[in-house]
């Protein structure tokens, strides 16, 4: 691994983390960039990337997968990440202006989330229907945010750090919601500022070590036995509207998330339409929550300096 290099000034409140490739997009979140309260760690696992000369960003090579790399990024950067307030996790096919990426981070500080994420718009390659945007919300708290982009208070992100260090590729997005998640507002979905997912699910599945007989769903699955936690579906608990007020209701829920109709179309594949359909069924009848879940022993970086 290659040593990163610090910026010249001091740690802004929001860092951004990616693991990134040669198509990575992270050059839209870069530009104008500077003073927008923003840091970014770019850590390339492709040895032959050229490094990223920007102000606002520390590079690095380190090779290898995913998850693995964020690992060790939490171990080497533990006392780094403690001086930032919210830290995100990106993957680098995200699609986001650097002014929409700087107002993201201050909303979510401003409700003072313990993790949450951007929306992804209509044209999203996407997994789970309930984090596509919904129109007519601010926000949504729901029960699970997703490994594509979460953003973490710094100091929850260092107390999960062992998740990291598990083995797996996959799932421990629906493990950390287990951990973190204790009332209904913990979680936030963010509506009015969503960015994009544009490569197919899956792209790099083999990059991050998910060839022969190991899928994503074999991780899963196995985590899942490991924390001893069913695979809840993914739900809001409540909507907040962009003039304040609070939505709640198997119902009123269900007729706010009726506009994803419109993201069928746009790539019309069988797996969209079964995606709607399911989240609409489970909307109605599976209401939102979350089973508890610890750690298996107590290990938190939050304390390196």
């Amino acid at each position: 691994m290659t040593a990163a290099r610090a910026p010249n000034p001091p740690p802004t409140p929001y860092l951004v983390i990616s693991r990134i490739g040669p198509e990575s997009l992270h050059a839209e979140w870069l530009m104008a960039a500077g003073g927008g309260g923003v840091d970014f760690l770019l850590s390339s696992y492709d040895a032959d990337l050229a490094p990223v000369e920007h102000p606002a960003v520390r590079f690095e090579t380190r090779p290898g997968t995913k998850v693995a790399g964020y690992a060790a990024i939490l171990r080497d950067h533990a006392g780094l990440i403690s001086k930032y307030r919210y830290v995100a996790l990106f993957d680098d096919d995200l699609s986001i202006d650097a002014a929409s990426l700087a107002a993201l981070f201050r909303l979510i500080d401003a409700g003072g989330f313990k993790i949450a994420q951007p929306a992804l718009d209509h044209d999203s390659y996407f997994t789970y229907a309930c984090l596509l945007r919904h129109p007519g919300a601010m926000l949504r708290h729901v029960n699970f945010i997703e490994m594509m982009c979460p953003i973490f208070r710094s100091d929850i992100l260092l107390d999960l750090a062992l998740l990291f260090e598990l083995g797996f590729e996959s799932g421990i997005d629906l493990v950390w919601s287990a951990i973190v998640h204790r009332n209904p507002g913990d979680f936030a979905v963010i509506d009015s500022l969503p960015v994009r997912h544009s490569r197919p699910v899956g792209s790099l599945k083999s990059v991050n070590g998910f060839t022969g007989e190991r899928r994503y769903e074999t991780d899963i699955h196995a985590i899942l036995a490991r924390f001893a936690l069913p695979w809840l579906p993914a739900l809001p608990y409540a909507a907040v509207r962009s003039d304040g007020r609070t939505v709640r209701g198997r119902l009123r829920l269900l007729l706010g998330s009726a506009s994803l109709v419109r993201a069928i179309p746009v790539r019309s594949t069988l797996f969209r339409l079964n995606a709607m359909a399911t989240y609409w069924r489970q909307l109605l009848v599976a209401p939102a929550r979350n089973v508890a879940a610890t750690m298996p022993e107590t290990v938190s970086l939050r304390d390196v300096n």
